[in-house]
């Protein structure tokens, strides 16, 4: 069972932030409404929120629009955020092919995360600060095949865009199924779990 660390002491980086208002930029007021339940102070030339790439956000404020998006767009809503966040959050530099790719998922994702305002990655030292669950890939020996675990604070049908995104980038007729016991953390279960095929 993984040990979360309470919402009120985690904050997002702006650039994985950004993803969310790109995905749904075609509904003005849906985006609007994002904005006002991030707290997004700044703003641009027009008076206009924005989401500034460079800040961090309080988690307990961008955790509540997935919600909103799940209850507006449905699952599809949620997987085209997930599939966006690769064109703008901060990723290992490593990453050439759909293993490093899906290896480097969890690197990414606590690089994009601060606890108490600190880094949750360091990469000069390859430290990994615990508490917000992992995203875990295991390759599948002698086949095109991939296993990745989640136990992440994020939604299912976000981690399917997220990661489905990622192995297509790299093998664009990359598949992925929800199992292979479709546990699933809808239903209950501690994680959920993907088969990537190409």
């Amino acid at each position: 069972m993984t040990d979360y660390v309470s919402l009120s002491r985690l904050s997002v980086s702006g650039s994985s932030t950004i993803s969310i208002v790109d995905a749904v930029k075609g509904f003005s007021v849906l985006v609007e409404e994002l904005m006002k339940t991030m707290k997004i102070q700044t703003r641009d030339a027009q008076g206009k929120p924005v989401v500034d790439p460079t800040a961090w956000y309080p988690l307990e404020n961008y955790m509540p629009v997935y919600k909103k998006i799940e209850t507006l767009l449905g699952g599809r809503g949620l997987e085209k955020v997930g599939s966006t966040i690769p064109q703008f959050a901060e990723f290992p530099s490593n990453i050439r092919d759909i293993h490093s790719a899906l290896a480097g998922i969890d690197v990414a994702y606590h690089m994009n995360h601060r606890l108490d305002g600190k880094p949750m990655f360091n990469p000069a030292t390859g430290e990994m600060t615990e508490g917000i669950g992992h995203v875990s890939y295991q390759p599948v020996a002698g086949k095109n095949e991939a296993l990745v675990v989640c136990s992440d604070l994020y939604p299912c049908r976000f981690n399917v865009g997220l990661i489905r995104g990622m192995a297509q980038r790299f093998e664009p007729k990359a598949t992925l199924t929800h199992g292979p016991h479709q546990d699933c953390r809808l239903k209950g279960a501690a994680t959920c779990a993907y088969l990537i095929n190409w």
